[in-house]
Order: structure tokens, then C-alpha cells, then sequence
């Protein structure tokens, strides 16, 4: 009686040497969700720069895109716009508070992808990493049309104004922007792996 013969080895190793693929895909997904993680973990605990990018990014806005002035001084999460022009311009300003940033809604979706990532291996990486940055730059695209919202509003309404933007008109606008991105990060991750599942096997 022989034994059966032993597959051969490409790379001149033994069978044992060479890690299944299931795993080795794996090991890929979890290095590619630890930076991920990070970024998440990051963003939620060096929340201070986070809402100085968001005041920088709405002061651009404002000057950029309307044409109103607009500053932010260093390592301040205030930004400044001038309210009034004339002979002594008239400024005001307003400080993103953590309630007001979309720094835990950053945070969560990136931890949210890299938790994906790390252990549901249907969905695919590519897919994941995608949704994750798509929702990440709606989330922050919105909450600097919000800020721009409020700041407009104020300008031209005052006191009213603020109220009404800020705590009617930002509010439902970041709800239907969550219940938006939900959407979107599912069909882009995870809807149309299953479309494409149910097709190959009907």
C-alpha cells in the first residue's frame, strides 16, 4: 500500500506552511479597520481640533461661497463674520460646541466601519470603506451648511433667527441627514452585496 502523493508547494514550503485563504483575508480586514478605529478614536478624544477644522472650514464657507467676511484665530473652535459693513463693520461670532459639532457622529460611523471590517466578513472591505467615507464627508458637509444656515439667519432675523435655525430648521435638517446617511452606508456596504448574493444564487 503507497501513500497518496503530497501536493506540491509553489513557493517550495509545506501545505500546513501556507495560510488558508479565509484567514489570511481576515488578518487583511482586521490591519485595514485598525487605522479606522483610530481615526474614530481619535476624532472623538482630540475633539478640540476637530471643531477647529469645523469653525476654519465654516469661516471659508461664509467668505468663499457668500461672500460674507469670516475668520478663525488659532486653536479656537470660534469662528468670526461681520455682521454689518460700513464705516465700523459689525462682528459676530459663534463657538461649535460639542453639541453643535458632528465630531460624535464622525467618531461613531469610523468605529462603526472598522467594528464592520474587523468581523463581518459579507460585507465587503472595499464597499465598507466607501460608505464609511461617504457618510463621514455628508456628515460634515451638512452640519457647515447648518452652521452657515445659523449664522445667515442671525445676520438678517437676529435673535429670532437664531432660535429658528438653530434649534428648528439645524434640528431637522441633522436628523433627516442621519436617517440619510443610515440609508446610504447600508446601500452601499451591505444591500448591494446582498442583491448581488441573491442573483448568483437564486
Amino acid at each position: 500500500m503507497t501513500a497518496p502523493p503530497i501536493p506540491a508547494v509553489a513557493d517550495g514550503g509545506s501545505p500546513a506552511a501556507a495560510p488558508p485563504p479565509a484567514r489570511r483575508r481576515t488578518a487583511l480586514r482586521v490591519l485595514a479597520a485598525l487605522p479606522v478605529a483610530a481615526a474614530g478614536v481619535a476624532t472623538i478624544l482630540v475633539m478640540d481640533l476637530f471643531r477647529h477644522g469645523e469653525a476654519l472650514l465654516t469661516a471659508w464657507s461664509l467668505e468663499n461661497l457668500l461672500g460674507r467676511a469670516a475668520k478663525v484665530f488659532p486653536a479656537e473652535d470660534v469662528f468670526y463674520y461681520q455682521a454689518a459693513r460700513g464705516a465700523i463693520p459689525v462682528w459676530g461670532g459663534f463657538t461649535i460646541t460639542e453639541e453643535c459639532s458632528a465630531a460624535w457622529f464622525v467618531g461613531g460611523v469610523l468605529l462603526v466601519t472598522a467594528l464592520l471590517l474587523a468581523v463581518w466578513r459579507r460585507a465587503g472591505a472595499g464597499r465598507l470603506l466607501v460608505a464609511g467615507s461617504v457618510t463621514v464627508v455628508l456628515l460634515v458637509v451638512v452640519n457647515t451648511a447648518r452652521m452657515v444656515l445659523i449664522t445667515e439667519a442671525t445676520v438678517h432675523w437676529g435673535e429670532s433667527g437664531f432660535g429658528w435655525s438653530h434649534t428648528v430648521g439645524g434640528s431637522i435638517l441633522m436628523i433627516a441627514t442621519l436617517c440619510l446617511c443610515a440609508l446610504l452606508f447600508a446601500r452601499i456596504a451591505l444591500l448591494s452585496r446582498t442583491r448581488r448574493t441573491r442573483a448568483e444564487h437564486p
